[in-house]
């Protein structure tokens, strides 16, 4: 709900009070200014003016993490089939369905027990990928949107704000805009 808001105006002995209702988020509302006075000879008069103000839903990503089999040439689902020794990639999309832009965007995707990350996945050192761009795999990279941490067996995509989970570049998600990030691994 909106709140409501009570202005009192006092003007040449004539008090008035203006109800003005904000709008909710992802609303537009129309904020009126009414004006009354009187001149010597006792004439009255009246003015308004407005100005609309529209509001903006905040940011809101969705995520959506899919598998596919690459040994077997497989298409990204839910449920990715496998065995020993194949390669796993992973896709996670983050789309922004709000419309303001997310900033300091960071995903996290620890990796199950039974599989190894493959640092090598697209190039020599670079085992991950945002919107197309390989990314390094060591943490404090000069330039990278992502990292995977060997001792906790985490990806991580995105700066965060305090700037200290290894990465220098943040990632941002303007609205109606997604943002891919792809990584793989083998089964062990």
């Amino acid at each position: 709900m909106g709140k409501k808001m009570i202005m009192m105006l006092y003007v040449w002995g004539v008090v008035m009070l203006i109800f003005t209702k904000l709008a909710l988020a992802g609303g537009t509302t129309t904020n009126t200014a009414n004006l009354n006075y009187k001149d010597g000879s006792g004439g009255t008069y009246t003015a308004t003016d407005s100005c609309d103000l529209i509001l903006k839903t905040p940011p809101n990503i969705i995520i959506e993490k899919r598998g596919r089999n690459i040994t077997r040439n497989g298409t990204y689902t839910d449920s990715v089939v496998g065995t020993s020794t194949e390669i796993v990639e992973y896709q996670v999309i983050l789309k922004n369905t709000g419309e303001e832009t997310a900033r300091f965007v960071v995903m996290l995707d620890t990796l199950p027990v039974g599989v190894t990350f493959q640092p090598d996945a697209y190039g020599t050192g670079t085992g991950i990928k945002v919107d197309n761009i390989a990314q390094t795999n060591q943490y404090e990279p000069a330039d990278d949107k992502a990292n995977y941490g060997k001792m906790s067996k985490t990806i991580i995509a995105g700066k965060n704000e305090a700037g200290d989970n290894g990465n220098t570049v943040e990632i941002t998600v303007e609205s109606g805009i997604s943002v891919t990030i792809l990584y793989r691994v083998k089964i062990d």
